[in-house]
């Protein structure tokens, strides 16, 4: 199994007067993976995604990324192989128009002008903007900004792409587009997803869940393993989702309901199965 990260005991601290923002923190994403990091706010994630992409300087622990050490000598190379979305679309936006600031990273590579303009078509198409490239900022919504800088990420052809709560400022139609954009790419591309939110809805189409809370892992699995321990997740400041919640009030009415996890779509048409058959 070939692991794109690794993350082996990695220890934060703002200062030396605070508790910890990371605490022994370690694990690994295989490579074309979709992992969700969820806790609530203040729990370390954001430190970690940006450990990862060596905005933070870490003293203890290490992170390798496809094979290379994260340290100061090869923190660009490591950097090559990630694209970051942040929360604020309108903070990531640097060009005058989509076109401008898709191409901006490729101008600073200084990648052969014919092939910028491949790329930036490439792009804007994959995340269904072309029609959008000569607008201006101010003209886009939140949602069509998030996918612009997705598109931005795309051009730079990176291994992995982090999320960093890029979807907490959108509404939740262009929430659910953005995550519908980042399911076809990966699918598409193959890419590594790591996503970071505390939004418990938003790691329905993850592989695996890692929980952070004060800076530790407190719990890893799948989706499902996740949400059946609906107890913990509360204690944390964490949600449910609503299809687990109709699932476990169902259950104290000895209602036998499916093992595994169903998206509220599922539970709905599980629950018109039931009824039919009645």
């Amino acid at each position: 199994m070939n692991h794109i990260i690794k993350v082996s005991h990695l220890t934060y601290e703002y200062s030396q007067n605070d508790q910890p923002a990371l605490n022994d923190v370690s694990f690994e994403i295989t490579d074309g993976a979709w992992v969700a990091i969820v806790g609530h706010n203040g729990s370390g994630k954001s430190t970690l995604a940006h450990s990862l992409d060596g905005l933070i300087d870490f003293k203890q622990g290490t992170i390798v990324v496809d094979g290379v050490e994260l340290n100061e000598a090869n923190v660009w190379k490591v950097r090559s192989k990630i694209g970051m979305i942040f929360q604020n679309p309108d903070n990531q936006f640097v060009g005058a128009t989509v076109e401008d600031d898709v191409a901006f990273g490729l101008e600073n590579m200084a990648v052969p002008h014919e092939e910028i303009q491949a790329r930036v078509d490439s792009a804007l198409s994959q995340v269904q903007m072309s029609a959008f490239r000569h607008k201006q900022p101010e003209q886009l919504s939140g949602g069509q900004k998030q996918r612009v800088a997705l598109a931005g990420v795309i051009a730079m052809q990176p291994k992995i792409i982090i999320l960093d709560e890029a979807t907490s400022m959108l509404d939740p139609i262009g929430r659910r587009e953005i995550l519908g954009v980042i399911k076809r790419l990966r699918k598409r591309l193959g890419i590594t997803v790591l996503s970071i939110t505390h939004e418990i809805d938003e790691t329905t189409s993850a592989d695996e869940v890692l929980v952070l809370n004060d800076g530790k892992i407190v719990e890893t699995g799948t989706p499902e393993v996740i949400y059946a321990h609906s107890e913990l997740l509360l204690q944390l400041g964490l949600d449910v989702p609503y299809s687990q919640r109709l699932k476990t009030a169902l259950q104290t009415r000895n209602i036998h309901t499916p093992k595994t996890y169903s998206d509220e779509k599922g539970m709905v048409d599980w629950l018109w199965q039931s009824l039919l058959k009645r």
